[in-house]
């Protein structure tokens, strides 16, 4: 195995193309393209499409591991994982399997309830961030990062209020009532260290 590593969204796409390596450990929070951008495009060309992708991520199954599923990832790795877990889910992955943890399993599982009985449409919480859209999740991450409305706007090209509207239904969709709140929301179940 060949071990390579690269520090943003851009360089993983490009290091793909070029590499083509077996598997992609990838994380959520990644600069000029979050981990999501770069495993949607990843999935949607022609010359990567099978590729298998493990997201690595500090934040809990709980709030990111459907989504990232749901865009064709192999599995999701929170990053107190240990070794010899990664390493078998890498495995896993390179075999062309999924890895899916007890969370994962479990934060599955309970979408497929919610989507099952009609709920899905407004979950509150952590359910909520799995509704958001790619935008909004975009939003999002940058409000919970601590950035202003145009911050936001001037990263994503959009007008403020424009980021202003994305944020409204963020918390709608979520049952937060302010940042705060949603950054509370991003960090609630995060297992410990």
């Amino acid at each position: 195995w060949t071990i390579s590593a690269v520090t943003d969204g851009e360089a993983v796409l490009d290091a793909a193309r070029r590499l083509k390596p077996r598997v992609v450990v990838l994380d959520v929070m990644l600069p000029k393209r979050s981990g999501f951008e770069v495993l949607k495009a990843i999935k949607a060309e022609d010359g990567l499409r099978h590729l298998p992708v493990l997201i690595l991520s500090t934040y809990p199954e709980r709030q990111y591991a459907v989504r990232c599923i749901q865009l064709g990832a192999a599995g999701y790795l929170h990053k107190s994982t240990d070794p010899d877990t990664m390493l078998a889910a890498v495995r896993k992955a390179a075999a062309g399997e999924r890895h899916l943890s007890d969370a994962t399993a479990q934060a599955l599982a309970e979408a497929f309830e919610r989507t099952k009985s009609g709920r899905g449409a407004r979950p509150s919480g952590a359910a909520g961030v799995d509704q958001l859209s790619h935008r909004e999740h975009q939003v999002y991450r940058l409000l919970i990062q601590g950035h202003s409305v145009s911050e936001i706007g001037a990263e994503l090209g959009l007008a403020s209020n424009t980021v202003s509207t994305y944020r409204a239904r963020i918390l709608e969709k979520t049952g937060a009532r302010n940042d705060v709140e949603l950054a509370l929301l991003s960090r609630r179940d995060v297992p410990a260290a």
